[in-house]
């Protein structure tokens, strides 16, 4: 069972779904009467969400990113997510394809719900009813399956939702590149809303370079039947543009949507799409989706709990056999248990007298003890240094050297008689560009994190001298070499 909701500009529509078919449908105004009904809704109906919304505010941009990986892309990502969408949560990226030349660099779409008004409302009435809302899509990033059987490298999508609008949504290579959204009044129709936003559309794509100059744009337009044979009447025929005129009930049987559509409405195309194949992006963040996440544990603690139940039927029942075969066996094994238990006191009986006093004892324990307590290797000091330089990716690591030093500082609780591992780290830090306040921060974060593990910490050499004795200039020209710094570590063992 699924709860997916259609959000529009001033509409919510929400329908429950189970096996493919609709259960349940109820509709919700944006009023405060609407949202009251729709928070008595969802506290009522406790099945994953998810949220599909129709909105004219949302903006579609891209960009040509390096390849990287891991923490180092999150981080550039959101550095593009405040430069282009500073107002909203609900950025998202999507890798479009891999340049196959040059540097092999990742072509991106950005996109972002760029009021986040319209849909902060019905968002917080689903957290505070514990909704478990798997996602915020939009029908843009949904559509790209009603064009894949289409050949073109150039299409329009052309589609009617009911209470959002008219909907285009432009693909370059089956990859999703823009999408307007056009309201639709009550005093115009469908045809006529398609016949004035085509021209305006293709002379958009054209100024913004999109479509190749003497490039055919392949428009796909979905619609009831009656209405499709209206449009090859009215729309202008030019070798500009080619149509291709989709039926909605044809659609619905090539997709195996279980509805019935009485006009060129393809909100339920849409609804049916998500449902049976949700985008792996959408605009939601962790806090959005928690109660969704514990849904999918609790689901999974109850599959778990389900498969070992049956495991230990499995396993009762082989012990009940196993243990009439092995009852049998008993009575030998315990002669031979007893047999061996007379063999190994004669043996012991014969062993050599090999006591030793217990002060001789004490004596060599404490001499390996002290021996141990003067190993000059390593390997002690240097691991928990590892795993601190791990929580710190962008300083690296230029040298080391390691020694023992008898003459380092004693501090309390160490061993005074055993000479102190010294290691000192010569490096640099990375991505702060002229920001010296940040990587001075980011050192002493990296000291911190160094005196918590028990080492003393000598700072050698800093970025930037920033004592009262220390001048401070324009650096913006100084080379990367100036974010350089050495430290001097040591540790004696615990007493």
């Amino acid at each position: 069972m699924k709860l997916l909701l259609l959000l529009s500009a001033d509409h919510l529509h929400a329908q429950l779904m189970a096996g493919g078919k609709i259960t349940l449908q109820r509709e919700f105004t944006d009023s405060p009467e609407g949202q009251e009904n729709f928070a008595a809704f969802v506290q009522e109906v406790k099945h994953p969400t998810y949220l599909l919304v129709d909105l004219i505010e949302e903006d579609f941009r891209q960009e040509t990113i390096p390849h990287l990986s891991g923490s180092r892309r999150t981080a550039l990502l959101q550095r593009k997510f405040e430069q282009f969408y500073r107002g909203t949560p609900f950025p998202q990226a999507t890798l479009l394809q891999r340049q196959k030349t040059g540097r092999r660099d990742d072509d991106m779409l950005f996109s972002a719900l760029t009021n986040p008004a319209l849909i902060k409302p019905w968002l917080d009435i689903m957290l505070a009813q514990q909704t478990p809302l798997a996602g915020i899509y939009s029908v843009p990033q949904i559509s790209a399956p009603l064009v894949e059987d289409h050949s073109s490298s150039h299409l329009l999508l052309i589609s009617w939702e009911k209470f959002a609008g008219l909907r285009q949504t432009y693909f370059s290579n089956h990859r999703l590149q823009i999408s307007r959204l056009t309201p639709i009044h009550a005093n115009l129709t469908f045809q006529q809303a398609v016949v004035s936003e085509l021209t305006r559309t293709y002379q958009y794509l054209k100024s913004l370079s999109l479509l190749p100059s003497g490039q055919t744009l392949d428009v796909r337009l979905l619609g009831h039947s009656h209405d499709l044979l209206e449009l090859q009447l009215e729309l202008p025929r030019s070798a500009d543009m080619r149509y291709d005129f989709v039926d909605l009930a044809d659609l619905a049987k090539r997709h195996h949507i279980d509805y019935s559509f009485t006009d060129s409405d393809a909100s339920q195309v849409f609804l049916h799409q998500l449902a049976a194949r949700p985008p792996q992006t959408h605009y939601a963040n962790a806090t959005h989706t928690h109660y969704f996440t514990l849904w999918q544990l609790r689901l999974a603690l109850n599959l778990a709990s389900g498969m070992l139940l049956s495991g230990m039927l499995l396993w009762g029942a082989a012990n009940l056999w196993q243990s009439s075969h092995n009852a049998a066996e008993a009575a030998s094994l315990k002669t031979l248990a007893q047999r061996t238990l007379h063999e190994a006191q004669q043996i012991t009986l014969a062993f050599p007298n090999t006591y030793a006093p217990a002060a001789d004892m004490k004596a060599g324990v404490s001499v390996m003890r002290k021996l141990n307590q003067y190993d000059s290797a390593p390997g002690g000091i240097l691991p928990p240094l590892s795993a601190i330089l791990d929580r710190h990716p962008q300083i690296e690591l230029d040298d080391l050297a390691w020694r023992m030093d008898a003459t380092e500082p004693i501090i309390p609780n160490t061993l005074a008689d055993v000479p102190a591992q010294v290691i000192i780290i010569k490096g640099r830090m990375t991505d702060f560009a002229n920001n010296y306040r940040a990587a001075l921060n980011y050192l002493e974060n990296f000291q911190r994190d160094l005196i918590a593990q028990g080492y003393q910490v000598a700072v050698l050499a800093k970025p930037l001298d920033v004592s009262p004795s220390g001048s401070i200039a324009d650096q913006r020209d100084i080379s990367t070499d100036a974010l350089a710094f050495s430290l001097k570590i040591s540790r004696r063992p615990q007493a």
